[in-house]
Parts: structure tokens; C-alpha cells; sequence
């Protein structure tokens, strides 16, 4: 169907020979005022609008800033007999895409016309884009735990008030940062930037200039004009402080201060800054536990505390491996061109049966893997020979009930088998236990496994 095109022009023969220079190209529509123009359009949106800036009865000007008010995607293309500058830029700054000079140039009308309507395409995919990236990181009603849901009740509820602070917990790969964004984007319509930053991943003595910014000559090498901390590029939206927990106690303190207070300097700063951001706190270590070894403070605890909402496991909400799955095999259909619309019931058994120590993160990279690597429509035991070492976890704890042990040494004993597996292949063991090699270095010296 060819995109619509409205004329807008007082004078007939204008309007006629526009429609003729269109017709077969697009389907035309004519307004000889701006009233009339704005009727059409509020009945219907037009795709384009070919706008004369001097109509008799409201002008140009005026008729696009109501067109942006009900029908913001229309694209406008201003049509003016005199070139005046500071119209033109009026128009502009109100959302016009272009404008021509009477008499309209045939070539550069299509040219226009072409040039706009592909921009508008273009505006349209960047949106869809946005929107599938948001509803992939977001929880719905969808998931069937209670728990997940008496969380997302809490989210929801709290998204309108940005001035309370939200405590965000659960494991590493749970959704906290899911969560986070659910409270995030249910704010608003526009709810501003999302910035994160990981407390755990900052040294002492950068993670203040981080949050805070800094001035010029603040320390050496602040030699600029200074910089932006997290909390001003946060304004107007949510600032996550994700792994709090790992927090030097020094930052600890100054973040009580700024929590308690709405206002902040920047590092080597004199002058005040108000907090506008949301602020929102995730860890997946006991932040009680930490309090009582001296590690975590315990007034910014409380400060935190004051909404919490706990992220279960992913093996305690098996129910919602299905419509995980579901979401993630879309998702990824969508990003590398594939077809898969099933999972075998024996492929859907190992996918609730499994541990999942990883949580949805895990899940989610295991069905990425898959439709990458696979051409089929549905998810099969086959596709999936990298889960074996983990259905195997049952028969390595054979003296006690696998829900519960304790996670790190499952984790352990995990990494002891592949690597028996292997014959103490670092690379090889990764790979069964889908890792980054890196990754299972790490936790080899960490749990001082022996190779």
C-alpha cells in the first residue's frame, strides 16, 4: 500500500498539480485550509504533509505545531513562496523534516518525499528495536511464581515515587537488574536515562569520581573541565548501584550523606548539586550478614531497606522455565533470522530439571547457544549436550538431597567433574560447563581446586 500524502494548500491549482505530479506513486489527500487539514488529519494520520506555510485562515506554523501535538509521526515538509530564514527555522525547531520553494520542483518534491518517508521507516524500526530491548529485559504477569509476581506488585507500586530508595537481592544471574528496569521504564511514559555502575568493578579511590564527578584540578590528571558523575547522568531517571555490597566503607559514607540529604559536590566541588535520580541498590550477598562482620554500613542498610524486593532463584520458580523459553527463543529468532517455534518434551524435561546456577541468565545464553548454532523449529535433547555435565549433578551428591547443598560447593563439585571429564582441560571444561574460560580460572583458584 503506498504511503498517504496530504496537500495543504490554499490555492487549487497547487493542489492539483501536486496530486498529478503523485498520483500512482502515493495516495493523496487535499486540505484547501489549515483547519480543514487539521480535521483530516485528526481523523485519520497521513503518513507525509505537504504543508504551505501562508494559509488564510491559521497559518503554517501554527497548523504543524498542532499536528505534532495528535500526530507527532507525521512527517512534515513545509512549502513556503518566500524564503525567510527565521520561518524556516520556526518550522524546523517545531519537527518540520525539510521545506521547498514555490514553484515546487518536481524532482525535488519526489526526492523529498523519498527521502522523508525512509526516515520515518527508519524512526519506526528504531522504535520497534527500543520496544522488543525493553520487553526483553522486563518482568511481566506472564510468569507464573507467586513470588516473581508479589515482586513485580512491589515494583509496580514503588515506580511511581522516585524519591524512596529500593534494595534490590537474589543471586547472580536472577533478574535484579531485570527488575530494576521494570521499575524503571513503569515510571513513566519517558522515564530518562537508565545509568548503571558496578561498585564491585571500581577501585577505592575512583569509585567517589565515578558517582560523584569531578572538577577541574580535583586530583591529578582532573585536568579538563571536570566530568559528570553517575548521578548526574542519571537525572531525570534511575541510577542502579549495582553489587552494593562490595562498596568500600569510605564510599559507604559519603553515599549515607547523599541518600539522607538529596544533594551531593562533585569531587574538588564547591558548588551543590540536588539528587534527581532514582536511586535503586542491588547485591547478591547477605547484606545483614555483611553488616554483622563490619563490612557493610548498617545506618545506609536501613536507608536502603526501605523497599525491598527478593529475586528467587530460578530453581525455586521452575514453573516459569516455559515462559522463559518462549521469550528468549523469539528474542533470538528475531536477532539471527531463525525459525524455532517448538521444544521437545524431553528438551523442555532437562530445561526444568536442571539446577540452573546460573539463573536466567543461564537459561537465556543456553537457548542463545541453541538458535545460533542450530537450523530447525524446534529445541531438541540433541541441541543441548552441554547440559549433561549439570543433569549429572543429582548422582555426585548421592548422601543428601541436592537442594541442599550448599551452592558453592556445588559449583565446586561441578567444575571437579568437568575437569575429570577433560582430563584437566581448563578450555575444554569451559566449554561443557558453557563458561568463559577466564571465568572458570577464576573460580578454580577461588575454590583452590587442584588441576
Amino acid at each position: 500500500m503506498n504511503a498517504s500524502v496530504l496537500i495543504v494548500d490554499d490555492d487549487k491549482s497547487v493542489r492539483m498539480a501536486l496530486r498529478m505530479a503523485l498520483d500512482g506513486k502515493y495516495h493523496t489527500l487535499s486540505a484547501d485550509s489549515g483547519a480543514e487539514a487539521l480535521k483530516q488529519a485528526e481523523m485519520k494520520a497521513p503518513d507525509m504533509v505537504l504543508l504551505d506555510i501562508g494559509l488564510p485562515d491559521i497559518d503554517g506554523i501554527n497548523v504543524l505545531r498542532r499536528l505534532r501535538v495528535f500526530s507527532p509521526d507525521t512527517v512534515v515538509i513545509m512549502i513556503t513562496a518566500v524564503e525567510e530564514v527565521k520561518t524556516i527555522v520556526e518550522a524546523v525547531r517545531l519537527g518540520a523534516y525539510d521545506y521547498l520553494i514555490k514553484p515546487v520542483d518536481i524532482q525535488d518534491l519526489l526526492l523529498t518525499l523519498q527521502n522523508a518517508f525512509e526516515n520515518r521507516k527508519l524512526k519506526e524500526q528504531i522504535r520497534t528495536i527500543q520496544k522488543s530491548s525493553i520487553e526483553q529485559y522486563h518482568y511481566d504477569v506472564l510468569e507464573k511464581s507467586p513470588k516473581i509476581r508479589a515482586a513485580i506488585q512491589i515494583a509496580r507500586k514503588v515506580s511511581v515515587n522516585p524519591d524512596i530508595p529500593v534494595l534490590i537481592t537474589g543471586e547472580s544471574g536472577s533478574g535484579k537488574g531485570v527488575m530494576a528496569k521494570t521499575i524503571h521504564y513503569s515510571s513513566s511514559e519517558k522515564p530518562g536515562p537508565f545509568v548503571t555502575i558496578n561498585c564491585g568493578a571500581i577501585s577505592a579511590g575512583l569509585i567517589e569520581s565515578e558517582l560523584f564527578g569531578y572538577d577541574r584540578g580535583a586530583f591529578t590528571g582532573a585536568a579538563t573541565e571536570g566530568k559528570k558523575g553517575c548521578f548526574e547522568a542519571a537525572s531525570g531517571g534511575t541510577l542502579l548501584l549495582d553489587e552494593i555490597g562490595a562498596m568500600p566503607l569510605a564510599a559507604q559514607v559519603k553515599l549515607l550523606g547523599v541518600l539522607e540529604d538529596r544533594i551531593f559536590y562533585r569531587v574538588g566541588g564547591i558548588h551543590i548539586i540536588d539528587v534527581a535520580a532514582r536511586i535503586i541498590a542491588a547485591t547478591n550477598i547477605n547484606l545483614e550478614a555483611a553488616v554483622e562482620q563490619g563490612d557493610f554500613r548498617k545506618d545506609l542498610f536501613y536507608r536502603l531497606n526501605v523497599v525491598r524486593i527478593d529475586i528467587p532463584p530460578l530453581r525455586e520458580r521452575r514453573e516459569d522455565i516455559p515462559y522463559f523459553i518462549n521469550k528468549f527463543m523469539s528474542y533470538f529468532n528475531a536477532k539471527f533470522g531463525k525459525c524455532f517455534k517448538y521444544i521437545s518434551p524431553e528438551a523442555e524435561a532437562a530445561f526444568i530439571a536442571h539446577h540452573w546456577p546460573g539463573n536466567v541468565r543461564e537459561l537465556r545464553n543456553m537457548i542463545e547457544r541453541v538458535i545460533l548454532l542450530e537450523d530447525d523449529d524446534t529445541i531438541r535433547v540433541e541441541h543441548l549436550p552441554f547440559m549433561d555435565i549439570i543433569e549429572s549433578g543429582p548422582e555426585l551428591f548421592q548422601d543428601e538431597s541436592f537442594d541442599s547443598i550448599d551452592y558453592l560447593e556445588a559449583s565446586k563439585s561441578l567444575i571437579q567433574e568437568a575437569l575429570k571429564r577433560t582430563g584437566g582441560n581448563v578450555l575444554a571444561a569451559s566449554r561443557l560447563l558453557n563458561l568463559p574460560a577466564h571465568k572458570l580460572r577464576y573460580r578454580i583458584k577461588k575454590y583452590e581446586i587442584k588441576i
